[in-house]
């Protein structure tokens, strides 16, 4: 993504803009969504200027039933232009498999990476243009069963560059990476969940715009961390539209990010028309649907 994204591990509302897409699937349904990222730059909250076409993105949703059991698997990827963002290389890719059990989830799995960032003002940005082709890594895997998280943390340096246009093959190596268990640098962890229920972040949006409540609130586990998203709906800009705004917070009740995304509540499974998020105050990328 962007530059301005923040750092993976602390902002798991990263995952937030593409995610939510993929509500509503339809049995036995594939769905595929492309994305075009437009980034404003603000000052004191007013827009100072845009830029078109920094990056784009994609959104891949399937479903399947199988004995009484139906997967759900999530797909969100997304990465800036260089040649529109003023050489700025940077990408990440996220997914997720669901085994769904009636309204109960049996077993969840996510994998997902990107660039290592930590620019935190317009000047560590400025210099971090025309950087090249991304060389360094943070990837994530885990699974949720039985009443355990279990997750894997990987930082990569140094690693051979590559481009949004090569994602395919950096997905397979950094997959291989992290699936190693013979790599020293890899860091696992295993932890206790408690009672109430919890997924990867994509699906707890996929319940958000699921939900005919107006507000609700869903548990769901970043990096083998707890976090919580609070989401409202009301009627969008448009006619017929539904626009949802989400919060995320850690365990702890701090606010981590916010986003909003804009969607055809008869046609929820075709993704969301419009997202939004601010990874820093000065910043506001917008995803819209191709």
């Amino acid at each position: 993504m962007h530059i301005f994204r923040r750092e993976f591990l602390k902002l798991p509302g990263m995952l937030a803009l593409p995610v939510v897409a993929m509500a509503g699937v339809q049995e036995g349904r594939v769905f595929t969504c492309q994305y075009r990222a437009r980034a404003t730059v603000l000052m004191l909250s007013a827009p100072l200027l845009h830029r078109d076409n920094v990056g784009s993105g994609y959104l891949h949703v399937s479903r399947q039933e199988t004995g009484g059991r139906r997967q759900l698997r999530l797909e969100f990827g997304a990465g800036s232009l260089p040649e529109r963002a003023a050489g700025m290389n940077r990408l990440g890719v996220f997914e997720e498999t669901i085994v769904e059990a009636g309204e109960l989830i049996e077993s969840a799995s996510y994998f997902g990476f990107m660039t290592a960032s930590n620019e935190k003002d317009l000047d560590q940005a400025r210099t971090a243009l025309h950087s090249g082709p991304a060389s360094s890594f943070t990837a994530i895997r885990g699974q949720i069963e039985r009443g355990q998280v279990s997750n894997r943390l990987l930082r990569i340096q140094n690693m051979l560059s590559m481009s949004w246009a090569e994602r395919e093959r950096l997905t397979a190596q950094i997959r291989a990476k992290i699936a190693d268990q013979t790599n020293p640098e890899a860091q696992s962890s295993t932890a206790a969940l408690q009672d109430a229920p919890c997924s990867p972040f994509l699906y707890a949006v996929n319940r958000a715009m699921r939900s005919n409540s107006g507000t609700c609130s869903n548990r769901f586990i970043h990096n083998g961390q707890m976090h919580l998203l609070k989401s409202a709906r009301k009627p969008g800009g448009q006619t017929g539209e539904m626009e949802l705004d989400g919060k995320i917070y850690s365990a702890a009740g701090k606010e981590l990010s916010t986003f909003r995304l804009w969607f055809d509540p008869a046609k929820v499974e075709q993704g969301p028309l419009k997202f939004e998020f601010r990874p820093r105050s000065f910043l506001r990328l917008t995803f819209e649907r191709v």
